[in-house]
């Protein structure tokens, strides 16, 4: 049996893409896996110049008495309680697709206070404070006292001593991802 050229350059086409593929697979990137089950089909993004409607959407957080019933409801308070509790040191994150480890930080830590005040900086030294607020979801957003300073917006969850912060589209952080962790005093130079 005699292949002729144009069938012997598909098979090697074929086995070339094929090769390929699997070369891909084998990275074990987890941010570049497919949708195979199609969820980002019914994820339809919002707009980025979007205006947000006056009209708020009503809730069961809107009616005092179901609130006042519900053992969530409270739950900023808890957040609070628990985000106050000492400081938070860096140990890990991610800025796009660039991991930061605490040489890219050295030093940093955050404090919240219970006040709605903040404080971060690097080893003894503040390098800012002004405002926090945080809601019911876990998001918070923190408002620096300088207004050169940027404001940020991120998504909170712990878990015992460890905080994730999540950065959000706000205000343009939501390539940002770090990973802190519950010190007792701030880190030392040394």
């Amino acid at each position: 049996m005699r292949l002729n050229k144009f069938g012997i350059f598909i098979l090697f086409f074929f086995f070339t893409l094929l090769a390929c593929k699997e070369a891909a697979s084998e990275k074990g990137d987890l941010f570049s896996k497919r949708d195979s089950t199609g969820i980002n089909k019914a994820i339809k993004p919002a707009p980025t110049n979007a205006v947000m409607p006056d009209t708020p959407i009503k809730s069961s957080f809107d009616d005092p008495v179901a609130v006042a019933n519900n053992k969530y409801s409270h739950f900023d308070q808890i957040l609070i309680k628990d985000l106050c509790n000492k400081f938070w040191g860096f140990d890990m994150g991610i800025d796009g697709s660039k991991s930061l480890s605490q040489v890219d930080m050295p030093g940093f830590w955050l404090q919240f206070f219970p006040d709605g005040k903040y404080q971060k900086g690097s080893y003894e030294k503040v390098t800012a404070k002004g405002n926090y607020t945080v809601d019911f979801q876990g998001m918070t957003e923190l408002i620096p006292d300088d207004p050169k300073e940027k404001r940020s917006e991120w998504q909170l969850k712990f878990n015992n001593d460890v905080l994730i912060l999540i950065g959000t589209p706000k205000y343009k952080d939501n390539q940002v991802q770090m990973k802190l962790s519950r010190i007792s005093v701030k880190p030392k130079k040394g």
